[in-house]
């Protein structure tokens, strides 16, 4: 009878588990679906996030790369953040690599526009995928394994031979108990034991980071396999290739299991685990199988690296379909070898309810108008779409035609006082960095914001001139916005000339933020202190100061 009272709420447990697992995933399910095409709900960024990159960015070609002003900027972070719907720590981590990239690889896009149209198109395919994804979750240690992997040799046990050699001890130590039939001799095995068990429970205090990642590997195989069984994934859409990437794993995924299984028993709380615990413990097991582990882990290092890419790139393309479907226009780019730019209402993805610009650019340009007239949005907007055109095969535009070309920026500069660099010296050596990034093998895009504002009119003008004449002579794509009309005039026959303007009326400044041809020559700076409130013998004095020169 108490064996079937047993038994039966052995499966009323079950039942209820079972039942709990079906309501979380009926509720998770529901989550995904709801967020899918609409902005990321309260998406902030994280240091960890870019764990990834930091060991990523080695293997890159310096060329591939956005240099970290360029990032700063056009505050790339913000754009990371707008995108990022991701379902665990992998994709997001993946996710702010690839933003950081510009390949040059043309095979790369064509495979990643295949996995996001397929998302697009296979909803249950993709929820399902998502589901798997959220199983791994974004706890904050997992953020680690890039670096984790990066650094096994000196995540290994020091010291192992020790372990070992008290290993061997333990089990010598309980032979003459056996042999010469006298117990009195396992008093040296328990005080071996006993030596075993404190070295036990200061290495697990040290090792414990370690250990637990172990479970975040398994997570990453186990996931893998799991997207890998998934029949329309695996045999339909061959571009996903996890089957063949989780093979190399199954030994090395039982040697994790076990000991994680013993891990989760200490874990567990009650005496018996804490018991089982200490005593598999104090035969140094862990440590011994935790080396064995590394050791294989070292051998499969740049598989596992590219198990794990892959699921975050499948996560990332997820994330790019929803993208695209939360914004209010958007197009695949169109890429040539001329030197052109074509842009059909492009608009700036942080802008919630963003104008439209249309211009084509053949050649290097000015663009001159008033303050506050959108300039500076103008070019991050251009510069961000090159990006994005290049390494997520997105557009914020209707048509958005481009070469391939790096994407370098002067814009956001700042005095340096721990340097003791002024703001002028910082200011040159970004435009520095832009010349010497110069290449006849990949064009350049560069994105300059008032360029030399920090030094005096007369030499800022020549100074300005005869930088962007240079770069205009090289394999460089300038677009620099500026309040300096003289250089519109110096540089007319090299640059196009383009302009914003404002509407000023009795007591109101607006602005349509629309981008027209020609150069700008109307001037708003005294205007801008009448309207937002500057004592009148300030403006009257300023006018006249005005008309004086």
């Amino acid at each position: 009878m108490q064996v079937v009272t047993i038994i039966s709420i052995l499966i009323i447990v079950y039942l209820v588990m079972r039942l709990q697992r079906r309501n979380n995933i009926k509720k998770l399910r529901a989550r995904i679906r709801k967020q899918y095409g609409k902005k990321p709900v309260s998406a902030k960024y994280s240091e960890r996030i870019s764990y990834h990159w930091s060991e990523y960015t080695q293997s890159i070609l310096d060329d591939e790369k956005i240099d970290d002003v360029t990032w700063n900027d056009l505050e790339m972070n913000n754009i990371f953040c707008r995108i990022n719907n991701c379902c665990s720590y992998v994709g997001e981590q993946i996710l702010y690599s690839k933003l950081h990239c510009l390949p040059k690889n043309k095979l790369y896009r064509e495979l990643f526009e295949k996995k996001v149209s397929f998302f697009k198109s296979n909803e249950k395919e993709r929820e399902e995928t998502q589901i798997l994804l959220s199983c791994l979750g974004k706890k904050n240690n997992d953020y680690y394994l890039p670096q984790f992997m990066a650094k096994l040799d000196s995540n290994k046990i020091s010291g192992i031979l020790k372990y070992k050699v008290m290993q061997i001890l333990l089990v010598l130590s309980v032979i003459p108990a056996i042999v010469l039939l006298d117990p009195k001799f396992l008093f040296i095995s328990l005080g071996i034991l006993f030596v075993n068990m404190i070295i036990y429970a200061t290495g697990k205090i040290k090792y414990e980071v370690h250990l637990e990642m172990l479970k975040t590997i398994v997570g990453v195989i186990n996931t893998g396999n799991k997207i890998a069984d998934t029949k329309k994934l695996s045999y339909e859409n061959k571009f996903f290739d996890l089957k063949k990437k989780v093979v190399p794993f199954k030994k090395l995924l039982n040697m994790i299991s076990i000991i994680q299984m013993k891990k989760d028993a200490g874990f567990s709380g009650d005496f018996l685990g804490l018991l089982y615990d200490y005593l598999i413990g104090a035969t140094l097991w862990d440590f011994v199988k935790y080396d064995q582990i590394v050791s294989k882990l070292k051998d499969k290092q740049q598989e596992f690296m590219e198990l794990y890419k892959i699921l975050g790139e499948i996560d990332m393309a997820i994330t790019i379909a929803s993208f695209r479907e939360s914004l209010p226009l958007y197009c695949t780019p169109t890429f040539r070898e001329e030197h052109v730019l074509q842009m059909k209402q492009i608009y700036h993805p942080l802008i919630d309810e963003p104008v439209f610009n249309t211009v084509n650019l053949d050649k290097s340009c000015i663009i001159t108008g008033s303050n506050a007239s959108g300039k500076s949005t103008y070019i991050k907007t251009v510069a961000i779409n090159v990006i994005l055109a290049q390494n997520i095969h997105t557009c914020m535009a209707k048509q958005m035609v481009l070469p391939y070309a790096r994407v370098i920026t002067s814009m956001a500069v700042r005095d340096d006082l721990m340097a003791g660099e002024s703001y002028y010296i910082k200011e040159i050596k970004y435009l520095k960095r832009i010349i010497e990034n110069l290449s006849e093998e990949r064009l350049i895009i560069c994105i300059i914001d008032e360029i030399l504002r920090g030094t005096n009119t007369e030499e800022r003008i020549a100074a300005s001139a005869s930088i962007l004449k240079f770069l205009y002579q090289k394999n460089c794509f300038a677009i620099v916005a500026s309040h300096d009309f003289e250089l519109t005039q110096i540089l007319d026959n090299v640059y196009d000339n383009y302009h914003f303007t404002e509407k000023i009326q009795e007591r109101d400044i607006s602005f349509d933020y629309k981008i027209y041809n020609g150069a700008s020559t109307s001037k708003n700076a005294i205007k801008l202190l009448k309207y937002v409130g500057f004592p009148d013998e300030i403006i009257a004095e300023a006018q006249n100061i005005d008309w004086c020169v």
